[in-house]
């Protein structure tokens, strides 16, 4: 792989279009059905209208239409009127969006701070299966308030309401203008004509106490409110909904389906590319025959070849398919997860969710390089095993983009397979460059010598390893011309040491000499034996 001129560019393309074909753009259709937001219902996407199931859909379309009056009669609402009515009459209750005390008989509303009839309709809360009674009359989300405030809030959010809230007192301020040129223009000479002028300063009196009260709101200390109320309530939601077997059991039932797809797909791909390949091989032979001399007997005979050719061949890479399922299988789950886990932040598109899983089928393939090695590569070999990997991953990721925008363009008859082909075609194109690039480059032949040489021993090294080699080959060599491993010399050596006059020398050397069996040519411990030894080697 280390020189250009051995990279056959046509063999390549043609194995990698091949296997995209039949995998990536040929199969997909059988086995998936990509949508928007995935397979798993969650609380985002249902939220923006977007629905994985139709179970949930029509739960949601099914939830009726709202009524105030549970809302109004719950345990949770009353409980609140109670509190504020003993606050009162304590004198220490206070407007919950102006802070200021509330006067003695003022008129006082308990506001839905996130209103009854956006948490009745709020599509996550449906999902969850909660009350939404229970939710709105939580004590976090019911704040009393000026019966003005309340009711000129009304349904709206609280955003929403202090966005309008200038615009609002503006107009009223317009409309008591007007109220007080008419009342400054209207004749008091008749009881009735001064009855009619009371009613007017009546009312403007009212309306100027409205407008005082709308002013009087602390917009940050409501907005501050609303941001408790609505905190607490998603945590609830979510929680419920998250934690649930529910969405436990959605998730786990989508991985599962995607992941036996997702390895079906793959083995089928590679059984019909290993098929094709056979028969480009075998058909132009069998062709050529006919056209020389046609035999029918012949060509039968072909055939039965030609299709034992593919069952053994097919048979001879049932590991390779296995393997492959397993692989295939895990990044299936594995990216159905992603995709759940995505769409708890976001609604992700088509494009977005066969991404994931194209990524995730060869992310498996390197992490399971890295973490077991089957082949003991060495560091600079798995690195180019791993390259070479995510190369795949990357062209295939962007071979989808083609196919996608490619699909949209091409909108007439057989318009999805000339862009299945266009798809194939980037991935092998791209496959082909990144291949080219890693390995046949001069700037990476460049980094893959420079990180072999990271791996050499130093100077120091290699000497610690002649070292230990010598170590060894004393150790061999003792047990050849001693009969005796360095460690059993060791200990004898030590017994010897440990010996302190000639009577315990005496009794470790007959122990070693009885146990090794040798044959001395004296009696040891016979002192005339020892002498007439002796004196027999002095005679020669």
């Amino acid at each position: 792989m280390n020189n250009s001129a051995t990279f056959d560019w046509t063999v390549q393309l043609e194995r990698t279009v091949t296997n995209s074909l039949v995998t990536t753009f040929g199969l997909d259709f059988l086995f998936f059905e990509d949508k928007k937001g995935g397979d798993v219902d969650t609380i985002h996407n249902v939220r923006q209208g977007v629905f994985a199931t139709d179970r949930e859909q029509q739960r949601y379309e099914q939830r009726g239409e709202y009524d105030s009056d549970p809302y109004h009669q719950s345990a949770g609402y009353i409980e609140k009127g109670r509190a504020d009515k003993a606050d009162r009459k304590a004198g220490v209750l206070k407007d919950a969006y102006s802070g200021e005390a509330v006067a003695p008989g003022e008129k006082l509303d308990r506001d839905h701070t996130k209103s009854a009839v956006e948490i009745h309709n709020d599509p996550g809360r449906t999902l969850a299966e909660l009350d939404g009674v229970d939710l709105a009359n939580r004590e976090s989300n019911l704040n009393s308030t000026s019966a003005t405030v309340n009711r000129s809030k009304g349904a709206k959010p609280v955003q929403q309401w202090l966005g309008e809230l200038d615009a609002n007192i503006e107009r009223q301020e317009l409309a008591l203008n007007k109220e007080r040129a008419k009342l400054a223009a209207m004749p008091q000479n008749t009881p009735d004509e001064r009855h009619k002028y009371r009613q007017q300063e009546e009312e403007i009196k009212a309306g100027e106490a409205r407008v005082a009260k709308l002013k009087g709101v602390d917009r940050e200390k409501m907005a501050q409110k609303d941001a408790e109320a609505r905190e607490a309530y998603e945590k609830e939601v979510n929680w419920a909904y998250y934690t649930s077997s529910k969405f436990f059991g959605s998730s786990a039932v989508a991985a599962a389906q995607s992941g036996m797809k997702m390895g079906a797909r793959q083995v089928l791909g590679l059984v019909l590319a290993e098929i094709w390949f056979e028969l480009r091989e075998q058909v132009p032979v069998m062709v050529a025959k006919a056209r020389s001399k046609f035999q029918l007997e012949a060509l039968m005979r072909d055939i039965r070849e030609t299709l034992g050719a593919i069952r053994e061949r097919l048979h001879a890479r049932m590991a390779d398919f296995w393997a492959e399922f397993q692989n295939s299988a895990i990044a299936g789950v594995l990216s159905s997860v992603t995709t759940t886990v995505v769409n708890i932040f976001l609604t992700s598109e088509k494009m977005v969710v066969k991404l994931i899983r194209e990524m995730w089928s060869h992310l498996v393939k390197a992490i399971k390089l890295i973490a077991f090695n089957p082949d003991q590569l060495t560091a600079v070999d798995l690195s180019k095993a791993v390259a070479e990997v995510l190369s795949f991953g990357i062209a295939s990721v962007l071979g989808a983009v083609v196919y996608a925008e490619a699909l949209a363009v091409l909108q007439f008859p057989l318009g999805a397979e000339l862009a299945a082909f266009v798809g194939a075609l980037s991935t092998g194109l791209i496959t082909l460059a990144l291949q080219y690039f890693l390995f046949h480059s001069e700037v990476m032949q460049k980094v893959w010598g420079y990180l072999a040489s990271l791996g050499k021993p130093t100077l120091a090294d290699q000497a610690k390893a002649a070292n230990a080699e010598l170590d060894r080959y004393l150790r061999e060599l003792a047990k050849v011309e001693l009969a005796m491993d360095l460690d059993e010399l060791e200990a004898f050596d030590a017994d010897l040491r440990a010996c302190n006059d000639a009577l315990s020398l005496n009794v470790v050397l007959a122990a070693e000499i009885d146990r090794r069996g040798i044959d001395l040519p004296y009696v040891m411990g016979d002192t005339q034996s020892t002498i007439k030894w002796l004196a027999s080697k002095a005679k020669r």
